[in-house]
C-alpha cells in the first residue's frame, strides 16, 4: 500500500473519530438554531474585497479566554446579522458548554452564551442518538457495551487533550476531508466505511494516551 492510500485510510480514521467524539456533542445539533442577540462586527459578510480574517485557533483562544474554564473544541467561520464571525463552541470538564461568537476581524468576543449544563441537554442527546446506538450495540453483553462507550470517551478526552493549535489543525482538516467524502460515490463511501471499521477495531483499545499520540502523529503527517 503506497503512502498516499495510508494517508487517505488515516484521514477517513480522523473524520469517524472526530464525528464521534465531537459532532455528537448536542451543541452542533442546536448551531444554527440559536436565536443571536443583534452583533456589530468588523468585516460585512457581503464584503468580498475585505477577508482578512483571524486565524481559527485565535478565535478559538478567544473563546476559552471568554469563560472560566473549558476547552474550545469547534469552531467554524461563518455569517450572523450579516458580519463574518467564528462560532465556537467550548466544552468544560463536566461536559457543560458555551456557544461564543468571535469577531472574525478583530478577535473580540461578540456574545458568550450562558453555561449549558449536561442535564439540560442530557434529553435531547439520548433522543436523537438512542436509535443509532441501539444499532451499533446490538448483541453486545452489558459489560461489552461499557467498554465500548469508556473507548468512546477517551476519544474525545484524547482530542481534548490535543493542544489548541493541534484542535484548529484537526477542525480544519476534517472539514476538508468532508467536503471530499460528500463528493464521493455510495460505493466509495461504502468501501470507506469498511475500512474505517477495521481501523477502529485496532484504534479503540488503545489507552488514551496512544489514542492521543495516534492523533499528534497525524497531524504531524499533513505539515
Amino acid at each position: 500500500m503506497n503512502r498516499s492510500s495510508k494517508i487517505t485510510i488515516a484521514a477517513i480514521l480522523v473524520i469517524g473519530v472526530f464525528s464521534i467524539s465531537i459532532l455528537t456533542i448536542p451543541a452542533f445539533a442546536e448551531w444554527d438554531k440559536t436565536d443571536y442577540p443583534k452583533i456589530q462586527g468588523t468585516i460585512p459578510a457581503d464584503n468580498s474585497e475585505q477577508k482578512d480574517t483571524i486565524a481559527l485557533s485565535v478565535a478559538m483562544a478567544v473563546g476559552e479566554n471568554s469563560v472560566s474554564d473549558g476547552k474550545a473544541v469547534y469552531g467554524k467561520l461563518t455569517d450572523v446579522n450579516e458580519f463574518l464571525v467564528y462560532k465556537v463552541v467550548v466544552i468544560t470538564d463536566d461536559h457543560a458548554y458555551y456557544k461564543i461568537l468571535v469577531d472574525a476581524g478583530n478577535g473580540e468576543a461578540l456574545y458568550v452564551s450562558d453555561m449549558i449544563k449536561k442535564d439540560n441537554h442530557k434529553k435531547i442527546s439520548d433522543k436523537k442518538h438512542s436509535d443509532k446506538a441501539k444499532k451499533y450495540f446490538k448483541g453486545m453483553s452489558d459489560e461489552q457495551i461499557a467498554e465500548k462507550k469508556r473507548q468512546f470517551k477517551e476519544m474525545g478526552d484524547a482530542f481534548r487533550s490535543l493542544s489548541l493549535q493541534d484542535r484548529a489543525a484537526l477542525i480544519l482538516h476534517f472539514m476538508q476531508m468532508k467536503l471530499q467524502w460528500d463528493g464521493m460515490s455510495e460505493d466509495e463511501k461504502a468501501e470507506k466505511r469498511l475500512e474505517m471499521k477495521a481501523m477502529f477495531k485496532e484504534y479503540l483499545p488503545l489507552t488514551a494516551e496512544e489514542k492521543k499520540q495516534k492523533l499528534e502523529a497525524y497531524i504531524q503527517s499533513l505539515n
